[in-house]
């Protein structure tokens, strides 16, 4: 009775372990065909000398608009990147977020990837932001580095720098010693004179005043010099700070959110092109959060009047009582947007 129990059990068992085992080839058959499917979707994208290299305009296209559509997923990105060889700017600079701004290892950690860190001034203190959207900031070299076709890019302060690889040397020059005969040089911020900012708004908590966010909203462009294409980017940042003994405010690990709500965009100059939507999309880390809201996968420029997305900041304190900011603007794609600001101790997130 025993012994045919065992019997049983035994069998009962085989039969799952046979079933586990088939099920684990299955699995190992199933990721390895994706992993070749990744392989030759990356075809046109190649690493060499330090940076990716895309076969085209059209790839280089491709892949931005890739990215934005897996956005909410870094680590699929980062994992993207790994395969290809690449540790981004944007990479670089999430993982120097993670430490104080006064860590003697965040300014060793900036001070060795200056082409990652763009130092801004602001309202009694700096901040610390990628030279451009965090989306094309995915593809770039600790350098600001990436290649389309035979055209080198970099991504600087304020500007983007193209020319021929043969030539790629003077990218690395001095803005004002560059010639511009070699090198295409382009603004990275179109509205570079009024400092690039949609809009800025800080806003202190009522809870402890010591602490801050400071919420931007900013635009970027890239422009492919042979081609005369345009890609146009928007992100809300939110950056979480806190005042020292000096009164200099200073990054500080809050909860944050960078967030947009259901939207939509029409571009200028095409006709009969239907409108298109944006969805509701966020970034929440601790330190500093970044989302990008829009990137135009065409060569045209929104049109602001006909196009609509809100965006908001979200910065949360716990010291006693939990405390929330949320600084809501109108309408993320507007000029000059307005915006609203409310103080709450409930979370209630409005996307």
């Amino acid at each position: 009775m025993k012994k045919n129990l065992f019997t049983k059990l035994c069998g009962f068992q085989g039969v799952i372990l046979l079933n586990l085992l088939i099920l684990f080839c299955f699995s190992c058959q199933k990721e390895e065909h994706r992993a070749n499917l990744s392989i030759a979707a990356d075809a046109s994208i190649t690493f060499q000398d330090g940076r990716l290299i895309f076969k085209d305009y059209s790839s280089f296209i491709d892949h931005q608009k890739w990215i934005f559509e897996n956005k909410g997923n870094h680590q699929l990105i980062v994992d993207k990147n790994s395969s290809l060889g690449l540790i981004s700017m944007t990479e670089h600079c999430l993982e120097g977020m993670k430490f104080e701004e006064d860590d003697p290892k965040f300014i060793e950690y900036a001070a060795s990837y200056p082409s990652v860190f763009l130092k801004e001034s602001f309202d009694n203190s700096t901040l610390y932001l990628l030279p451009h959207s965090k989306n094309l900031c995915y593809v770039a070299n600790a350098d600001g580095i990436f290649q389309i076709g035979d055209q080198v890019y970099r991504i600087a302060q304020n500007y983007i720098y193209q020319t021929d690889k043969s030539k790629m040397e003077m990218l690395f020059l001095p803005k004002d010693q560059i010639s511009t005969k070699d090198v295409n040089i382009s603004l990275s911020q179109p509205k570079l004179e009024a400092k690039n900012d949609y809009g800025n708004k800080t806003e202190n908590f009522y809870n402890d005043n010591r602490f801050r966010i400071v919420s931007s909203l900013r635009e970027y462009i890239i422009t492919d010099m042979n081609t005369g294409g345009q890609l146009w980017y928007d992100d809300i940042i939110t950056n979480p700070q806190k005042r020292n003994w000096t009164g200099t405010y200073l990054r500080a690990q809050l909860n944050t959110k960078a967030a947009n709500g259901s939207g939509y965009y029409n571009v200028y100059n095409c006709q009969g092109c239907p409108q298109q939507s944006i969805y509701a999309s966020y970034d929440e880390q601790t330190g500093l959060s970044q989302d990008v809201i829009y990137v135009g996968l065409i060569d045209y420029q929104l049109n602001m009047s006909a196009s609509y997305c809100p965006g908001y900041s979200r910065g949360r304190l716990i010291d006693g009582t939990v405390e929330y900011i949320y600084i809501s603007w109108a309408d993320a794609l507007e000029s000059s947007p307005s915006c609203t600001v409310t103080h709450t101790s409930v979370l209630s997130d409005p996307y």
